[in-house]
């Protein structure tokens, strides 16, 4: 037995509204962007994982990384 089923009844057209993307629908957006400006397609390029490789190799020095192409011995020798 439901207690109220008037309360009952306002949850399931909320409910119902949400699964119907009923606001969605109602206010369309101009452009599928982020709070930020971002682009979906922009969003999945930052997030794979040969961008971010890219980005940790720029964050290294210049030094740093001549000294790794030009090492003789590999990084886990280093650690021994």
């Amino acid at each position: 037995q439901i207690s109220d089923p008037e309360a009952c009844d306002q949850m399931y057209e909320s409910l119902v509204r949400i699964h119907t993307n009923f606001y969605k629908n109602k206010y369309p957006r101009l452009k599928d962007t982020t709070f930020t400006g971002v682009t979906v397609e922009d969003c999945r390029v930052i997030l794979a994982t040969d961008i971010l490789k890219q980005m940790e190799d720029m964050k290294k020095g210049t030094w740093k990384r001549l000294r790794e192409k030009f090492s003789a011995k590999k990084p886990e020798e280093d650690s021994k």
